[in-house]
């Protein structure tokens, strides 16, 4: 189990010096000149430069995370902008997911954060907490365009005590991605609602009778997303932490079943086990036994369903339910977007990265570009043109789908913050690596969050 004072540690990220910031860069910043050739749509044609285009040159920063096919659409639809608006340059800062949180909890705290930063959904209620670093999109009514947006979607996911502080970048969910080829091969039936108890009564049928199989393709981090928290939302139908009374959701007798549950499926070859699967973390589509078919099904979210079927070329994927607890309270699982778009309120161009993003959004040309890169587009007219053309995986479709239906709600907040968020982790791994008995480990969890709570207040 780690100590309770490296996890403290990284809730205060963010106030690292200056000095520090190159340690938390992840590559160098290339300035996004150039991009992908596109005819340009008709409503395209008909924009023209800003009164600034002979003045002065105006220079934004862009931040995001992402591999090789966002980056290229991103970097085109920056292209579409500059040759549109000549006195904007956008300067495009490319990154990975690792170390993503930590890089922009520092910018945040020095003042050296970028104009424009894509978010992480779990961080972001966290920086909000933590001060006034964002522009409230409803502030410019005439720059940016909502009306695309589903007020209900918009409403829970990016709007703050009224604010609209952050845009969504598409609609997603988790996802339980299924290999018919590998199941149809093992007797798993596909057409049967999966819950807690079946998944843990087949998978041990399953890896009993091949060995070489796993029931599910999983890493510690997925399970807390995956299993511990819609696990506890089903049995609790609250958050694992209720964000307005800072306290815990759950009993001690409810961790310990859902850690003994975790416990049991790693014991009976359900899961890979952990020292196995720890070399794949947060890449679990490159594991050799989801690639060789040695997976019936894999977690992940709907933005990362392309990854996991690329993967298994010579396989048919398909998705189904997430597990739902036959007396459970809510389903625990829920319609989500993946990441969202900020701008920076000290920016000095505000305005202008506002109206970038209005393009980004809004615009016929940039929606073609951007298609599904990240997830399944937020606006309505996004998902009419890329449907029309034929842009959008049936499957992630189908997966968002099927999360639309269910009463879930988002425990985004305290719960995900990076410390509440680590000694979740910690707590399964100390379980899955036979540390700690799921009793030791529950105790140690509850006394480390209920210390980050008491900090709250």
């Amino acid at each position: 189990m780690k100590k309770r004072n490296r996890l403290a540690g990284m809730f205060l990220t963010g106030m690292l010096a200056a000095s520090m910031l190159s340690g938390c860069t992840n590559e160098p910043a290339p300035t996004a000149t150039t991009g992908a050739e596109t005819q340009k749509s008709a409503d395209t044609q008909g924009e023209k430069p800003t009164e600034k285009a002979s003045g002065e040159q105006i220079t934004l920063r862009f931040m995001w995370w992402g591999g090789d096919a966002r980056n290229e659409a991103t970097l085109a639809v920056i292209d579409q902008y500059q040759k549109l608006h000549p006195e904007i340059r956008i300067e495009a800062e490319m990154n990975s997911d690792q170390g993503y949180i930590d890089k922009v909890s520092t910018m945040l705290a020095n003042g050296t954060a970028p104009d424009i930063l894509q978010q992480n959904v779990d961080s972001l209620p966290d920086f909000i907490s933590r001060g006034d670093f964002f522009v409230d999109f409803k502030e410019y009514p005439d720059l940016f365009d909502t009306s695309g947006f589903d007020e209900t979607f918009i409403g829970q996911f990016g709007t703050f005590d009224g604010k609209l502080l952050a845009l969504p970048t598409g609609m997603s969910c988790l996802a339980t991605v299924a290999n018919k080829t590998a199941a149809e091969a093992c007797g798993v039936d596909l057409s049967k609602q999966i819950t807690w108890d079946s998944m843990l009564e087949d998978g041990t049928k399953l890896h009993a009778e091949n060995p070489d199989y796993y029931y599910m393709n999983v890493d510690t981090k997925i399970l807390c997303e995956y299993v511990l928290r819609p696990y506890l939302r089903q049995v609790t139908g609250e958050s694992f932490i209720i964000d307005q009374e800072k306290k815990i959701s759950f009993t001690k007798e409810q961790l310990v079943e859902v850690l003994q549950y975790i416990k049991d499926c790693y014991d009976n070859g359900v899961f890979e086990p952990a020292e196995d699967s720890a070399t794949f973390k947060g890449q679990i589509h490159t594991n050799p036994k989801w690639m060789s078919g040695n997976f019936a099904f894999a977690y992940g979210p709907s933005s990362s369903i392309n990854l996991l079927t690329d993967a298994v070329p010579d396989s048919e994927c398909t998705v189904v339910q997430m597990p739902l607890g036959e007396n459970r309270v809510s389903d625990g699982f829920f319609a989500d977007t993946p990441q969202y778009m900020t701008v920076n309120k000290s920016s000095e161009n505000a305005e202008e990265a506002v109206k970038f993003l209005d393009y980004f959004y809004n615009n016929a040309e940039a929606q073609e570009t951007l298609k599904d890169v990240r997830s399944i587009p937020p606006t309505s007219t996004a998902r009419t043109l890329c449907a029309e053309k034929e842009l959008l995986n049936p499957v992630v479709i189908q997966a968002v789908d099927l999360a639309a239906g269910l009463n879930g709600k988002s425990d985004k907040g305290y719960t995900t913050s990076a410390e509440v968020y680590a000694i979740q982790e910690d707590m399964i791994e100390s379980v899955a690596y036979g540390q700690s008995t799921p009793e030791e480990a529950a105790d140690n969890a509850i006394d480390l969050i209920n210390d980050y709570l008491s900090g709250l207040k």
